[in-house]
């Protein structure tokens, strides 16, 4: 295939007929609704267990839930409470494959409710490449309300740690997490502009080489 053609086709591949990317970035992590194993209603988890796919309970452990009954998942049914009644300060986490300097999007949904003697508050505290953020939800009503959060972190090594924890009293809060995802960053449009550009210098290069 002549280089300007082998181009063209790169092109077309980054950019769709509408100028958007031509494709989603995969999900580095497993299981990230907490979907699996299937057929699971309720259960109380203590730390290091393996039981929910792919993830680790840590500290204190979390209760793995069908939200249904209480206003539903923010993705499928199944949803982690990480402030476990049975026990304080709880945390769920998960290894991933990464890259050392690369950049990449997390993104999960946080939620509590008021009721059965919560309060409506929860502060989650998310930890991820190094870094450690948290995060107060606030929601009186008595179903879950979801809150969408999105983070952007640089690999340090050639695996990741993501994990998830809450270290209030259990008895007050509902601390819930569901609906993460790891997916490599995805340059601006701007990028794009500038390396079709590029394509496009090397191309009639190439051209005149021919």
């Amino acid at each position: 295939m002549p280089p300007a053609l082998r181009l063209a086709t790169l092109a077309t591949l980054l950019i769709g007929s509408q100028g958007a990317l031509a494709f989603a970035p995969a999900n580095l992590l497993v299981n990230p609704g907490f979907e699996l194993p299937a057929g699971t209603g309720y259960a109380s988890l203590p730390g290091n267990s393996t039981a929910i796919t792919g993830w680790k309970t840590v500290l204190s452990g979390v209760e793995w839930f069908n939200a249904a009954a209480y206003g539903g998942a923010a993705d499928g049914v199944m949803a982690i409470d990480l402030a476990n009644y049975v026990y304080f300060n709880g945390g769920i986490e998960q290894t991933f494959a990464t890259v050392a300097g690369q950049t990449y999007d997390l993104a999960f949904s946080l939620g509590t409710h008021a009721g059965y003697g919560r309060l409506g508050t929860a502060h989650i505290d998310v930890s991820v490449a190094g870094v450690t953020t948290g995060h107060d939800v606030t929601n009186y009503g008595s179903a879950i309300a979801w809150t969408p959060v999105s983070l952007r972190f640089t690999a340090l090594d050639g695996s990741t740690t993501l994990r998830f924890s809450n270290a209030q009293n259990p008895n007050l809060h509902f601390a819930y997490v569901d609906a993460a995802s790891v997916t490599q960053a995805v340059p601006e449009p701007e990028t794009y502009a500038l390396m079709l550009a590029g394509l496009g210098l090397v191309g009639w290069a190439a051209r005149r080489r021919g």
